[in-house]
């Protein structure tokens, strides 16, 4: 899931552009300041706007966001558990909070199932990246979850999927970049080539993220897109074998047992949270577990 995006990045310039058109301009300042990666500017900038407007989901959902990419900073980068626990807590609360405030709302499902992915869950991300769809994301949900087949290995629901979603109008980006992934996948070097430079020519911003998170500098070679990918915990882990194709090194996280009992207590709080939301509004038909709609 490079989404916003990512992984997933497919959906990010869409949100971009919707939330920035209903929110307070805290946003606006606050994207500036992500184009460089600053975060504490950004932070700080939409806290104050969560301050002056607590119910709104666009300035929620973004902060959620910065959180999210702080946390993954923390870790990626400076190994520090204890920040990258805190600011994880934060993402989390900011996106139960926007569900809360509109549960019809696809966007905090999304960046939950982001998070899902970066910490290694796929079967939780499917689920979020499902109820997404549910609510309406329309052929960009197909293309998001096509991505996730991918990386379980399931190359045909995969195209399946991708078909769709080309078939509804996702467009070119998210269905190329997903068609690169398979064929990577695959082992056809060659075609996934081809895949990246239309990309690159045509949707540059397709190839810049990795799980939402930017990558240090935009790729220019396909081999250069797969080394970030098998360096990124959000990323490699899901395709070793192909990254052992192009010998490129895989990065896992590397947590402690404690940071990772935090992380399920978490997931159980924010799942408990859900389940109470989504329980007010079963026509919805939102699984908060595996086989458990609204409950």
């Amino acid at each position: 899931m490079s989404g916003r995006g990512r992984p997933l990045r497919a959906l990010v310039a869409a949100l971009i552009l919707a939330l920035s058109a209903c929110a307070p301009k805290g946003i606006d300042e606050a994207r500036s300041a992500l184009r460089t990666n600053d975060l504490p500017t950004a932070r700080a900038l939409l806290e104050a706007d969560r301050e002056r407007y607590p119910s709104s989901v666009p300035v929620r959902l973004a902060l959620g966001e910065v959180y999210y990419r702080s946390a993954r900073d923390a870790l990626d980068w400076d190994g520090d558990e204890g920040r990258y626990l805190a600011f994880l807590e934060k993402a989390v609360d900011e996106f139960v909070r926007a569900a809360a405030l509109d549960p019809t709302s696809p966007q905090p499902l999304f960046y939950l199932a982001v998070i899902d992915m970066y910490r290694g869950d796929l079967v939780a991300a499917q689920r979020g990246l499902r109820n997404t769809r549910r609510l309406g994301f329309g052929p960009i949900g197909d293309t998001n979850l096509a991505e996730s087949y991918i990386y379980s290995g399931n190359l045909v629901e995969a195209s399946r999927l991708n078909q769709i979603g080309r078939i509804g109008g996702a467009g070119f980006g998210p269905v190329t970049f997903n068609e690169m992934l398979m064929q990577w996948s695959a082992g056809d070097l060659e075609a996934a080539r081809r895949s990246f430079e239309l990309l690159r020519v045509h949707n540059p911003e397709m190839i810049r993220t990795i799980n939402v998170a930017p990558l240090p500098t935009a790729p220019s070679r396909f081999e250069e897109f797969a080394g970030y990918c098998c360096a990124s915990p959000a990323c490699g882990p899901y395709l070793e074998h192909a990254c052992d194709a192009l010998s490129l090194p895989v990065k896992h996280r590397e947590v402690s047992e404690e940071t990772l009992l935090r992380e399920l207590r978490l997931e159980m709080e924010s799942r408990r949270r859900l389940q109470e939301i989504y329980r007010q509004r079963k026509e919805l038909e939102i699984e908060v577990e595996n086989g458990a709609p609204g409950r």
